[in-house]
């Protein structure tokens, strides 16, 4: 009878532990079912850029300038005038010159220029292919002067930029130079170049 009873006991407990592991089973699997993930899609809105327009600097205004001629107060009134168009012909192989000096007397003579028009005249810029002349530049209104001194003198040495700081008004640019070359007696203009104020 005890045999018996004790095996009824052993049978009950496997029986009771085989249905708490079948509680816990069917639980942890409802578990898992009812369990479901969220996965959260970012939305990443793109604005379009809009093209950016960058205002250019249109920089001085280049001025056409004219030739007509010498300008010579303190002598005959003329300095190889026929010359004077190959200083804005765009050609740097060739010139305007003075005449040959063996002693240059003058306070200077002139190359004289048309800018076609009374206007403010901020940059000239004078070429020579003769290192060791001076210059200056004056403006004026009237292709005989008078002529106002706007620059101060600069040697002429490749390309020697002028500038107008006070941008004067005027029409005609007179390239006016001071000083000659020692050794060669004579200055070389081969361009001169004109420039408005930015606009």
């Amino acid at each position: 009878m005890k045999r018996y009873m004790s095996r009824l006991l052993a049978a009950g407990a496997l029986v009771a532990f085989f249905v708490v592991l079948f509680v816990i089973v069917t639980r942890s699997h409802n578990n898992n079912d009812s369990t479901t993930t969220t996965t959260s899609t970012r939305t990443t809105r793109t604005t379009p850029t809009r093209p950016t327009t960058t205002t250019r600097n249109p920089g001085t205004p280049r001025i056409k300038l004219a030739a007509v001629g010498a300008y010579d107060p303190e002598g005959d009134s003329h300095e190889n005038d026929d010359l004077a168009p190959l200083a804005v012909d765009g050609d740097a192989t060739t010139f305007w010159k003075t005449e040959h000096y063996h002693t240059f007397g003058k306070t200077g003579v002139g190359l004289v220029l048309d800018a076609r028009r009374v206007r403010p005249i901020a940059r000239v810029i004078v070429s020579t292919d003769t290192a060791g002349a001076s210059a200056e530049i004056q403006v004026g209104r009237n292709p005989n002067g008078p002529f106002h001194l706007v620059t101060a003198v600069k040697p002429l040495t490749g390309t020697t930029v002028f500038r107008l700081a006070k941008k004067p008004i005027g029409r005609y640019v007179v390239v006016w130079i001071t000083a000659l070359p020692a050794s060669a007696g004579e200055a070389h203009v081969t361009e001169v170049r004109a420039f408005g104020p930015a606009g």
